[in-house]
């Protein structure tokens, strides 16, 4: 057979432009733009993107800046090209200042801040900051991104409220994107009463500490907010603030997150609502919640109920629950119900398909469903969890990156294991509250294979008993 190499500019333009559409931007331009005149018009048929990522993410799944010699390149020779098609930008903290001065950007809209530190960003945006006026005029959309949280609460609240303060055109800001050590929380109780926000704010994901914080953002000063996404480090019962009744009338999509048990769902959540003895079920939803929200037309949830059944004479099933959101408007429902020995009963309802990260309190009854963006789950039970359902839990949760195990039950069946279970994402396994057995369902390789892990937290007795001290 005979070979024959072709050359890259042998190609037609048409695959050129197949092929340049799948790599880099960054990359794209760096290489080719300056060239000669084809690959100039190559190169530059890309930015029609309008979108400049300058972004690098490590083997370790780290953030870090674009190389000096590229961003030079850029800075001087590049940017200055093409700036005028630009309405997006990505980019490392360190290099911010540097790529908004080497051009001016008259319609550069969005941008997305990698490895943010509120002290070092509210610097560039002082009344004496080049780029300040960029961010007065023109800026839309921000959001803050890191691998990591590197300040204090107090620090990113000061922060946050400087980039409300300055940006006058801001409509969207997304601060939640912390993907791992922690979340960075806003501090808005008696810290922000006198912060002006954008009058033009529409979009807003945050984290805060507390309930009480979440209010301070709906007290009337987010009068055209649209879409409010919420994750709340803790719900508590709180005599120090009043629930808010102010008006949202623009409010059309509303996401509360709290993964942290509460007992002040009552008082908070549904403040109308008397103390409940009873799972929450589409009547409890529709009576409390949405009969209220006349523009609501998507409605996604995950609720996790927790009830004394000491006193209950009617024990719900999942079928009862079911029942009741028969013909329900806004999404298909799935529930899970299940009572333990010590007089507790546990209710799961949530919309499908499921597209939280999280969920927590699975026992062995909750089966069926399949969570294909899940990466942080939580198993708890006071029945042993056998092999099987750990093969289906591998299965309907195929992107798990943290798993933690509450299980103190051993095993009734160790010996009936045929298959060897794969967890091919897993990276941090939480053992500290499991029996035993679970450390062997997970560490011995004829049972679990886990490729990924790089971070097991386990009692140490029951470590060197596994390994049969460390040999």
């Amino acid at each position: 057979m005979e070979h024959k190499s072709i050359h890259f500019l042998d190609l037609p333009d048409e695959i050129l432009l197949i092929i340049t559409k799948k790599l880099c931007p960054i990359d794209v331009l760096y290489s080719l733009l300056g060239v000669n005149k084809r690959l100039d018009t190559i190169a530059r048929y890309i930015v029609h993107t309008k979108f400049l990522d300058f972004s690098i993410i490590s083997s370790n799944s780290q953030f870090c800046p674009v190389d000096d010699a590229v961003l030079d390149r850029f800075c001087a020779q590049i940017l200055p090209q093409i700036y005028q098609h630009l309405k997006v930008l990505v980019f490392e903290q360190l290099c911010m200042k540097r790529i908004l001065l080497a051009c001016q950007y008259p319609n550069l809209r969005i941008i997305n801040i990698i490895n943010y530190k509120p002290n070092i960003f509210s610097q560039y945006l002082t009344e004496e900051s080049p780029i300040v006026h960029l961010f007065r005029k023109q800026i839309a959309h921000i959001t803050i991104t890191n691998r990591k949280k590197e300040a204090s609460n107090e620090s990113f609240t000061d922060g946050c409220a400087h980039i409300f303060t300055i940006c006058k055109q801001l409509t969207f800001f997304d601060m939640s994107r912390f993907t791992s050590n922690g979340n960075a929380q806003l501090l808005l109780y008696n810290r922000l009463p006198n912060t002006c926000f954008s009058s033009n704010l529409r979009t807003l994901f945050v984290n805060v500490a507390t309930f009480d914080d979440c209010l301070c953002l709906l007290d009337g000063r987010l009068s055209q907010l649209s879409s409010f996404t919420v994750n709340i480090s803790s719900i508590k019962r709180s005599s120090t603030i009043t629930n808010n009744r102010n008006v949202l009338p623009n409010l059309t999509e509303f996401s509360l997150f709290c993964y942290s048990l509460t007992n002040a769902y009552d008082c908070h959540i549904v403040p109308l609502l008397r103390q409940r003895l009873t799972f929450i079920d589409r009547i409890h939803l529709d009576e409390q919640v949405l009969n209220y929200m006349s523009k609501l037309n998507s409605f996604t949830f995950h609720i996790c109920t927790f009830i004394s059944t000491s006193n209950t004479v009617q024990f719900l099933s999942t079928n009862d629950i079911q029942k009741t959101f028969i013909d329900w408007k806004y999404s298909l429902i799935s529930c899970c119900v299940d009572y333990f020995s010590n007089e507790i009963g546990l209710c799961h309802i949530y919309s499908t398909p499921v597209k939280i990260t999280r969920f927590m309190y699975v026992t062995n009854s909750f089966r069926g469903s399949h969570f294909q963006f899940v990466t942080d789950l939580k198993l708890y039970d006071r029945h042993s969890f056998e092999h099987d359902f750990f093969e289906w839990a591998s299965q309907a949760f195929p992107l798990l990156n943290k798993l933690t195990i509450f299980n103190l039950i051993p095993q009734e069946n160790k010996r009936q294991i045929s298959s060897i279970i794969k967890y091919l994402h897993l990276r941090r396994l939480d053992l500290i509250n499991a029996h035993i057995d679970y450390a062997n369902q997970f560490l011995f390789h004829t049972y679990a294979y886990l490729p990924r892990l790089v971070t097991l937290m386990i009692r140490y007795e029951q470590l060197t008993i596994v390994t049969n001290n460390f040999t």
